[in-house]
């Protein structure tokens, strides 16, 4: 064991990732103690099962590699995975356990993509839990050395105690998501929640008896009982689930052949997207327009004490429809609008539009 190796004190990974799972500090935050331990150049959290990947904690000394990664499409052909049986198999692989150094020494991966970054030598390590599996990549330099048997062999421990971390965030992140469900179904707010593959793992009771016409679930996709498929539906998820915040995408419309269309919000929440192991990564509101009404104003003033102009805006923004436009339409400007809706959201105990939906929802009737 050399001397680099006899300063490795895992169990602070091990505390930095608990942290992550619970939120007191930032994933890179916990990657960075990773970079600092292993006296390595930078880090990442890779899924090895897919999904998202714009969104995906690293440290700041692998943004550049990390953009080409993505951008360049080396992320669908990335030779390491070749070694995905091993780190399944063994809890950790490197580079040395897939490819010969001569192989490594003229591979376009490494020589094409990783030495333009300074970049040569990596360790994966296996975080297992149920059907999920991810990789923690630890990454090392051209003038630094490969990384040791020792070395793999303290990372194989790490492997198992990481399990621990993965089971606590998904727990926490089913907490996470059933709360904004229920924030959702105690309004009669048709709500779903997607994963970071983009699929439909759970529904509310009121989005269950909304998807229960022209417009169904199937194998966690909405789509019409025709069959037909919604791309634009499709499109606009994977715009919200590549954002790095919290937002709610402008509606969506599914079309209906007997009814107006069904208006789909999608959304990444604050309280899950920091989770970056969590099962939920965003959530789509249903909006059916053919049954909902409008609050009255008088009924927004006496209820939330809104001013006149505040609940008119109010009603507008209740269907979801973007500020810009409805300040137009209500002949304001833009600084107002946004002067009253702070003061609506403050009034409400709201921070977003989502949530200004899903309040005012509660005086509306005949959804789903």
């Amino acid at each position: 064991m050399n001397l680099q190796m006899s300063k490795w004190d895992l169990s602070a990974v091990e505390g930095a990732f608990a942290e992550a799972v619970v939120g007191s500090q930032e994933w890179k935050g916990a990657l960075e103690t990773v970079v600092s331990i292993t006296e390595s150049h930078g880090a990442l959290l890779l899924p090895v099962t897919g999904g998202v990947l714009r969104t995906l904690p690293f440290t700041e000394s692998m943004s550049g590699s990390f953009d080409s990664f993505v951008r360049d499409g080396w992320h669908l052909r990335d030779e390491r995975n070749r070694g995905i049986p091993l780190m399944q198999k063994s809890g950790v692989v490197d580079d040395l356990d897939i490819f010969s150094a001569e192989t490594i020494a003229s591979h376009p991966y490494y020589q094409e993509f990783l030495a333009p970054h300074r970049l040569r030598w990596f360790a994966g390590v296996g975080i297992f839990f149920e059907d999920d599996i991810w990789c923690l990549s630890i990454q090392r330099r051209i003038d630094q050395d490969p990384f040791s048997a020792a070395e793999k062999s303290k990372l194989a421990q790490l492997s198992r105690s990481l399990a621990a971390s993965a089971a606590t965030a998904r727990v926490l992140g089913e907490v996470a998501s059933s709360g904004a469900l229920e924030a959702f179904a105690a309004s009669n707010t048709a709500a779903v929640l997607v994963d970071r593959h983009g699929k439909i793992f759970e529904a509310n009771a009121a989005a269950e008896r909304l998807l229960s016409g022209e417009i169904r679930l199937k194998n966690g996709k909405l789509v019409h009982v025709s069959e037909a498929t919604f791309p634009s539906l499709d499109r606009a998820l994977s715009r919200v689930l590549n954002q790095a915040k919290a937002g709610l995408h402008a509606p969506v419309p599914l079309q209906r052949k007997e009814r107006g269309p069904l208006l789909a919000y999608p959304a990444r929440l604050q309280r899950t997207m920091g989770n970056a192991l969590a099962d939920c990564q965003a959530i789509i509101v249903l909006v059916d327009p053919d049954v909902r009404k409008n609050p009255a104003e008088a009924t927004l003033r006496s209820v939330y004490k809104l001013s006149g102009a505040e609940a008119r805006l109010a009603i507008q923004l209740a269907t979801g429809e973007a500020l810009d436009e409805v300040a137009g339409r209500l002949s304001i400007s833009k600084e107002t609008s946004r002067t009253q809706l702070k003061s609506i959201f403050a009034k409400l105990g709201v921070h977003r539009q989502a949530e200004l939906v899903a309040v005012l929802s509660t005086l509306l009737t005949g959804v789903g």
